[in-house]
Order: C-alpha cells, then structure tokens, then sequence
C-alpha cells in the first residue's frame, strides 16, 4: 500500500534531516506559515549555533507543525 500524504511528509521530512539540508528544511518550515521561525533560525546560525542544532530544532518544529495540520484536518472532518 502506497503511503498517505502525510506519511510522504514525514518521509521527506526525514530525508531532509538526513541529508543535513538546513536549506530545504527551512524552506519547508516557510511553506508551513512559519517564515518568522525560519528568519529567526538563520539569525540564529549567523549568531553562532551549531548547524547541527539549528538542523534538529528545524525538523521536530516541522514535525509538531505537521502533526498539528493532521489533528487539525482529524478533527475538522468528524
């Protein structure tokens, strides 16, 4: 059985985090209405985080935000 989209999501998601693809995750992260977070991410990273850090906080902000659309969509459907 072919994955849902929001497994696909995740997957990408995971993907992403893999590669170390600050960049792709980030431009997720705006496609997700949060292009405040992203800017606040890349201020960070100029200040001197860790990319490493700013990665993982990237992909679980992502994650929470997905989760919420699917609750969101769950529950707006019943």
């Amino acid at each position: 059985m072919a994955p849902s989209p929001e497994e696909r999501d995740f997957e990408t998601v995971h993907r992403a985090g893999a590669r170390r693809d600050l960049p792709g995750l980030l431009a997720m992260l705006e496609g997700l209405d949060a292009t405040e977070e992203a800017e606040v991410v890349r201020s960070a990273l100029e200040a001197g985080v860790p990319y490493d850090v700013a990665l993982a906080e990237v992909q679980r902000e992502i994650e929470r935000r997905l989760v919420r659309l699917l609750g969101d969509e769950a529950g707006g459907s019943s």
